[in-house]
């Protein structure tokens, strides 16, 4: 009895304690909220880190963000949505360790594959990052492949350009409405 009478006092402290703690000022609960959520962020995906990061192929003297505009430009998407970490990791099926920085668009259309991606790859890993993307490539392909009225953007992916070198891997599919010569395209923005 005495004993029960004990846990339960402990009990009803630590309530108190823990009401108390949530009175706290504004600014202890936002940056106890942007240490804990500081925190999360680093353990939860390196991928993360990459998109962050875009602006440091700057630092190593090549332009992500030039040549990704450049690319997109000749390829315009239609109804374009950014890939994201997670599509980078979950969908092209690209280590996040593999990847020091990148820049991408999609359609977001039925039927339309068009694609801009840019890959800074982290420091011998260009060569890993195109076997990916030719793998993505051919998971596309059966993709469209089961929809007749697909045929156009099979095409396109069946034709997307991908090129790697130690800076940087880009890949393109062309969109439905793209005129431009994808290859021309890339060479030309990489210097090739």
């Amino acid at each position: 009895m005495m004993k029960r009478k004990i846990v339960l006092s402990l009990i009803a402290c630590l309530l108190a304690a823990a009401c108390l703690a949530g009175c706290s000022s504004d600014s202890e609960a936002a940056s106890s909220l942007a240490a804990s959520s500081a925190a999360s962020s680093e353990g939860s995906s390196v991928s993360e880190a990459a998109a962050v990061e875009a602006s440091a192929g700057e630092k190593s003297g090549f332009d992500l963000d030039g040549v990704f505009e450049t690319l997109k430009e000749s390829n315009p998407i239609s109804n374009p949505f950014e890939i994201a970490a997670m599509n980078i990791e979950f969908d092209f099926m690209l280590a996040p360790e593999d990847v020091a920085a990148y820049k991408g668009v999609r359609s977001n259309d039925n039927g339309d594959a068009g694609l801009v991606l840019v890959i800074q790859p982290a420091e011998g890993k260009a060569e890993t990052i195109c076997e990916a993307l030719e793998t993505y490539k051919q998971d596309q392909v059966a993709f469209y492949g089961n929809y007749a009225e697909f045929a156009q953007a099979q095409a396109n992916v069946e034709n997307a350009v991908i090129v790697g070198r130690d800076e940087v891997v880009v890949m393109m599919i062309a969109s439905n409405e793209a005129t431009a010569d994808l290859s021309a395209a890339v060479n030309d923005a990489l210097g090739l």
